[in-house]
């Protein structure tokens, strides 16, 4: 009878151990307003079948799960703002956007910049013949 209140006790007790871990767990809140006006714009202008996030989407353009911490919000608007001129090929080329647009795609992607990704994307590797 004892061993059997011991082991109800320890499962009791990890079951407690890990509520308390996720409840207190920092997690992302959820999106504010302006992000998810930034992700209705990725949304519409299909900016997934070009680019990729969390490794999901073309392979056309670069993955933007980290964009943030490579350029600054100012230049990423500007970017998106008044795109390069870009050479024809069968692809679309990049579309200019309504400055409050790309402010909120910005957003966007400053709210998934913050989201946990256990290390993706990953950083590239050399391959055999560099040296």
């Amino acid at each position: 009878m004892k061993l059997r209140t011991f082991i109800w006790l320890s499962f009791l007790s990890f079951g407690l151990f890990v509520a308390v871990n996720l409840l207190s767990a920092r997690l992302p809140s959820a999106i504010p307003e302006q992000a998810l006006a930034g992700k209705q714009v990725w949304q519409t202008h299909n900016c997934i079948s070009c680019h990729t996030l969390f490794g999901n989407g073309g392979y056309i353009g670069d993955d933007l799960t980290r964009i943030t911490t490579k350029k600054k919000p100012s230049e990423l608007i500007e970017y998106l703002v008044n795109p390069p001129v870009m050479r024809p090929n069968e692809y679309k080329h990049h579309p200019a956007l309504p400055e409050e647009d790309a402010i909120n795609l910005v957003q966007y992607f400053e709210f998934v910049n913050k989201i946990p990704t256990l290390g993706w994307p990953p950083k590239p590797q050399k391959t055999g013949g560099d040296s």
